[in-house]
């Protein structure tokens, strides 16, 4: 205990102090620090927000389930409940329908209806009105007797303003309907699903609303205990063809898995940030043991161990990463409100449907949080420390505090530079584990370190070749300023190798960003071609369960001859546990409008086959996710039928919900039996009309022709084109964020490294003042010292971002998401901010500029 007392007394005297001296300079670290950790635990946070709500609505909906009776593509008929509920290892069978609907004439966002038997629903569900039981039981009652009766959640009622007894119009695709509310749901239970955005209703009324007499989505099993492997054999030979058994948590287990990938991805990006600021304390706490040699020798002469000095100058970092991890606190709490909404909604838009109403705080994000600030902090402290320990105590007899000699380690690190950097691509060529890129994110890694550790030799070459180019443009300040840039070493290698960095992440993501877009652009253009869209209304919300009416479908085969109506018919299955849809439409018609970004097989050869049905188009994704290849079978049920063909192609497609799996409509109707129509396009034949103006008086037409009785939404292909792109600048918005952050936090360093530089030459350069260098010509000193700083970090930089665009469009997007892209660079963006970035890193360089003379040359001077 005493030891401790004296080493925290002691670190008192020889670190705080001198950091109280030069507080401001500390102020600047901790506040990249503070961004840094802010930035990583507010990602984590808001994506773990969202995980949390998908998981407790699946959990809240499947309740005490144990095994779920479906359908894939399907409904499942409502009669098989009386048969299993008399099933002698059933002890609850439980039929389930679920649709998003709308209020009537209401701008907001649909609810979650769940339709439910409250009899035999009640022992696998949780949800309550009042907290008197006697009032639950009448309540049941009324819901089954009544027709067209709901309960709401309190917080759906209390959003539109509603409550017990009010009259409330509800839109479905089947029609519009009045409900009256009987009560509202206590916030527990099946209340909490979906954000608490919910209603209840029987089955019945579901059923006659929805249009779906006889059907439900599932139905849902709790056995009684002990049962054994041949009672579930038996429930499953008891299944009509095309219905299966399955476990109910397979939703949740296949968002859960999207989401934590996602949340990989997130997370390693926003840890840029921290890395780039690990680059900081590396310089303060290398500027504070370099500018102490002499305390450090008189230490080392009265008896203190390299040990006690390694841990001196070591605690300086867990000190900044201590205070810098406190500091984030108030800058996250700010912070996650804004990136809670924006990765709900990108969470929603990308792979399963979440609604975020409120934030967690959990203990272990928390902690690894501390653990990984504090982490980076000591592992930036820790070369500077043992740094430290190779002081001499003779050095305690010198007059002056002597310089630190720069170990020369120029050839070592520029080999181990060229080796990381050699070794990124074979690293990058290793599979994935559990979906998580693991090569592709350590060859990042690679890259970035090897490009950082080139920086020390690009400096030492540029300090030796520009000095006479630069005498001509600056004079000589630029010349002694290029001068010193060779000989200042690493201290100034390691905040380029920040820029570097931050450089290489911007040039990356722009790329892959931009190429992203551009074929995402190409494929909405081409394979997602129409004038027109017609599809129930929420189709996306409901993933495409409703057929649109018959009357609706005669209104559309019945339009003039200068249109051609395009249908489709979209099925959600399951292959394994990959989601993905499979979507039957007329080949041959949409290839004279659009067409499929093919990139794997012969289109001449295998589009005749494609038409007919005897072969299948398969996207990037489903074949990623699933490893089929060209010429393997795809293989589905729907119903009795079976269909079994080859992949005769894979196709570009975005679809972010599962891979997709193109069949021709007509085949498909046949095999499957089902001749409904999921929605259409439609295309005007004369190409050089007014497409606009016509798809407008068309959609008019349309709608006066069906009434306002089914809720259709039709909107024009140029919308929809407009809609999935800004969706998709809205997605990377949040990149964009984490993007500028790194971006300044690496200013940050720039300024925290030439203030550095000027601290350690302070006698220097008043030297200079004194026998007669103007103020000015100091100044633009080191202003061409941060040129060619800056310079290196974004040479090296483009360098190191090209390679990582690579890697991140061909090997990180393939194994985390299953698709690439075409590369495309977009040489605009990158001319226009390559400067503003050059700009920005000069406007660093300003506090160090204006500090240097901040003191007369004289009092410096006589200083001893």
């Amino acid at each position: 205990m005493r030891r401790l007392r004296f080493f925290i007394k002691l670190q008192f005297w020889f670190s705080l102090r001198q950091m109280r001296a030069h507080y401001w300079r500390v102020l600047a670290v901790l506040f990249g620090i503070a961004i840094g950790a802010a930035v990583f635990t507010s990602i984590r946070l808001a994506v773990d927000a969202s995980l949390d709500s998908f998981t407790q609505s699946m959990s809240l909906v499947s309740g005490k389930t144990d095994w779920v009776v479906t359908r894939p593509g399907g409904r499942v008929p409502e009669g098989l409940v009386a048969r299993l509920n008399v099933h002698p290892a059933v002890e609850t069978a439980s039929p389930l329908l679920t649709s998003y609907i709308k209020i009537f004439g209401e701008e907001a966002e649909p609810f979650l209806l769940i339709g439910m038997d409250p009899i035999l629903d009640r022992s696998l569900r949780g949800w309550q009105v009042k907290k008197t039981k006697q009032r639950d039981v009448r309540l049941w009652l009324d819901l089954v007797r009544e027709p067209n009766t709901v309960i709401l959640s309190q917080r759906l009622a209390q959003r539109y303003n509603l409550k017990p007894a009010d009259i409330v119009t509800l839109e479905h695709i089947h029609q519009v309907s009045k409900f009256r509310i009987l009560d509202t749901l206590q916030p527990q239970g099946l209340a909490l699903v979906n954000g608490g955005q919910i209603g209840l209703a029987d089955i019945s009324t579901m059923q006659e609303f929805t249009g779906l007499q006889g059907l439900v989505d599932q139905i849902d099993l709790r056995l009684k205990p002990n049962v054994t492997g041949d009672d579930l054999a038996d429930l499953k030979n008891l299944l009509p063809p095309g219905i299966i058994l399955e476990t109910p948590t397979r939703v949740k287990e296949t968002g859960d898995m999207m989401i934590r990938a996602y949340q990989l991805n997130l997370s390693l990006l926003s840890f840029v940030s921290l890395f780039v600021g690990m680059f900081l304390v590396y310089s303060l706490v290398a500027l504070n043991a370099a500018s102490r040699r002499r305390e450090v020798a008189i230490l080392r002469s009265l008896g203190g161990s390299k040990r006690l000095i390694f841990l001196l100058v070591l605690s300086e970092g867990l000190f900044l990463g201590i205070v810098g991890w406190l500091l984030a606190i108030p800058i996250g709490s700010i912070l996650v409100k804004y990136m809670v909404q924006g990765v709900s909604s990108t969470i929603s838009h990308l792979f399963v449907r979440v609604h975020v109403d409120g934030l967690r705080l959990d203990p272990w994000e928390i902690l690894l949080s501390f653990c990984v600030t504090v982490f980076i902090c000591l592992l930036a402290a820790y070369g500077p420390a043992r740094e430290a320990t190779s002081i001499a105590p003779r050095e305690a007899l010198f007059l002056q505090d002597s310089m630190p000699r720069q170990r020369r380690f120029g050839r070592q690190i520029t080999l181990l530079g060229l080796l990381l950097i050699a070794l990124a691509w074979p690293l990058s060529k290793l599979p994935a584990l559990s979906g998580v890129s693991v090569g592709g994110y350590t060859a990042i890694f690679f890259l970035v370190l090897g490009s950082s550790f080139l920086s020390l030799w690009i400096l030492q070459w540029m300090g030796s070749v520009f000095p006479p180019l630069l005498s001509r443009l600056g004079g000589e300040p630029a010349f002694l300023g290029g001068r010193f840039v060779r000989d200042a070493g690493r201290r100034t290698a390691v905040s380029v190798g920040a820029l570097v960095t931050a450089m290489a992440l911007f040039v990356a993501l722009v790329i892959m960003i931009h190429s992203f877009r551009s074929t995402v652009a190409l494929w909405v253009n081409q394979t997602l071609a129409g004038d027109l869209l017609l599809r129930p209304k929420m189709a996306g919300f409901n993933q495409y369960r409703d057929h649109l009416p018959e009357d609706v479908v005669r209104v559309l085969r019945a339009l003039p001859d200068d249109v051609q109506v395009l249908p489709f018919r979209q099925v959600l299955l399951h292959y394994a546990k990959t989601p993905y849809q499979i979507e039957a439409i007329d080949i041959k018609l949409f290839l004279n409008y659009g067409s499929f970004l093919l990139l794997k097989g012969n289109f001449e050869k295998i589009v005749d086959p494609v038409m007919t049905g005897q072969g299948v188009l398969v996207s990037e994704v489903f074949a990623s996710q699933t490893g089929l290849k060209i010429g393997q079978r795809y293989r589905a049920q729907f119903g009795k039928s079976i269909m079994n063909v080859p992949i005769l192609g894979i196709v570009r497609d975005y679809r972010t919900r599962g891979g997709v799996v193109y069949t021709a409509l007509e085949p498909f109707q046949r095999m499957s039996g089902n001749y409904e129509w999921s929605g259409a396009r439609i295309f005007f034949k004369d190409r050089r009309q007014d497409l606009k103006k016509s798809a407008e008086d068309l959609k008019a037409m349309i709608f006066r022709d069906i009434g306002q009785s089914h809720p259709l939404e039709i909107i024009s292909g140029e919308e929809l084109r407009r809609e999935i792109l800004r969706i998709f600048d809205e997605t990377f918005a949040i990149t964009t964020v984490l993007l500028l952050i790194a971006l300044l936090v690496a200013g940050l360093g720039i300024t925290t490294t030439l203030t550095v530089l000027v601290l350690e030459r302070i006698r220097q350069l008043n030297t200079m003042v004194a026998v007669g260098a103007s103020a000015g010509q100091i100044r633009s000193m080191i202003f061409w010292e941060a040129v060619l700083m800056v310079m290196a970090g974004e040479s090296l930089g483009l360098i190191c971002g090209f390679f990582m665009s690579y890697i991140l469009i061909y090997v990180i997007n393939r194994q985390s998401f299953g698709w690439t892209f075409l590369y495309q660079v977009d040489w605009s963006a990158l001319l226009v901010s390559i400067p503003l970035i050059l700009a920005t890193a000069l406007i660093a360089a300003l506090p160090a500029t204006l500090l240097v003379l901040r003191s007369s040359p004289a009092l410096v001077l006589k200083e001893s």
